[in-house]
């Protein structure tokens, strides 16, 4: 909470904060007259010695902290702050964008893995892009559909990305309960999720590594000839370096990676095509692009790519809201002077 109250913190008059250079400039000449040795005659010295030393003395600098503070928190009072309560309502959104996942098997193929973040599958490589995507999006809606056999919806369109991150951490092989891969469920579901939206862009994501398997009743073809009338753009992404590598195994039983008796996963050597060939038609029956995606580097520019193409203005109506808090601010300093003029004047009061 106090994080988010300093990043909507702003000052109405910050040129007066140039006033506080003057704080460390007094405290130095002040630390220059104090090592200056003073000398004062008395005809007996008598009477002096008689003073008990009570150890006031050690406490005397607080006075000069309650005068600095109170001078602080006056300058801060004269540049105004304020806390930023304004909202933001998005008239318009730009874009509507479903991205559409495959969480079949060869989702657990390592051929994107490195030396430096280690073996890591193609859906953990997506995860991590997605992600960043999204964060760029701030005002489009976007949805997530994953797919092997059956499509599931793992989000309807919405602005909250806070809850799009964490539904899209939920992704895993087996979440749709097959392991096949059927490109035409994925482009009906994310189709009939955009079309009722009347947005001035609509666009569906397509991430695949495979080809429809078991085939299909109908060709993916078909469920592109209906986008282009609802005037939705279909990216598809191949992803992969090839069709031969190794991969973890999904062990259906358990609904989880196929492991050994010591618990470490099982790699072995599998083969899985992709067609590219119909990814590319999809692309182009819409008007939009087909693109490969060989490691996360890769990956990551075609996001940035599909990014940049798909902008559009943005209606946002501003709600300015700003709260004065320099009242606090000024009690606050009156408070150390009252502190600093009473503590002078009884228990720290210099006899000179």
């Amino acid at each position: 909470m106090i994080l988010t109250v300093l990043q909507n913190l702003r000052f109405a008059e910050p040129y007066w904060l140039f006033l506080l250079l003057v704080i460390p400039i007094l405290i130095w000449i002040r630390s220059k007259r104090g090592s200056t040795s003073l000398t004062v005659r008395f005809s007996s010295l008598s009477k002096i010695e008689k003073v008990k030393n009570t150890g006031r003395e050690r406490y005397l600098w607080i006075l000069m902290f309650f005068r600095y503070c109170c001078l602080f928190l006056l300058i801060l009072s004269l540049a105004r702050p304020q806390l930023d309560q304004s909202t933001e309502t998005i008239e318009s959104s730009g874009v509507d964008i479903v991205l559409a996942v495959d969480l079949s098997a060869s989702m657990l193929a390592l051929d994107m893995s490195d030396s430096e973040i280690g073996e890591v599958t193609r859906l953990d490589v997506v995860k991590d892009v997605l992600q960043d995507f999204i964060k760029k999006r701030t005002y489009d809606r976007i949805g997530v559909v994953a797919f092997s056999v059956n499509p599931y919806l793992v989000s309807a369109l919405t602005l909250d990305k806070e809850h799009l991150q964490k539904n899209l951490a939920r992704l895993r092989v087996g979440l749709t309960h097959q392991t096949g891969t059927n490109i035409g469920s994925a482009l009906a579901e994310g189709i009939n999720r955009l079309r009722p939206l009347e947005s001035k862009s609509k666009i569906l994501i397509l991430l695949t590594d495979g080809k429809d398997e078991p085939a299909p009743q109908h060709s993916p073809l078909v469920f592109a000839e209906g986008a282009l009338q609802d005037k939705i753009k279909i990216y598809t992404i191949a992803i992969g370096t090839n069709s031969r590598t190794k991969t973890y195994l999904f062990d259906p039983s358990t609904k989880d990676l196929m492991r050994y008796a010591n618990g470490r996963p099982v790699i072995q050597v599998a083969d899985y095509p992709v067609d590219k060939e119909i990814l590319k038609k999809i692309s182009s029956k819409t008007d939009a692009r087909f693109y490969e995606a060989k490691n996360r580097e890769s990956l990551r520019s075609i996001y940035e790519e599909i990014d940049r193409l798909e902008k559009t203005e943005v209606k946002i109506h501003v709600n300015a809201l700003f709260d004065d808090l320099f009242q606090w601010t000024l009690i606050l300093a009156i408070l150390f002077l009252l502190l600093e003029f009473v503590l002078a004047r009884t228990l720290l009061m210099k006899i000179p």
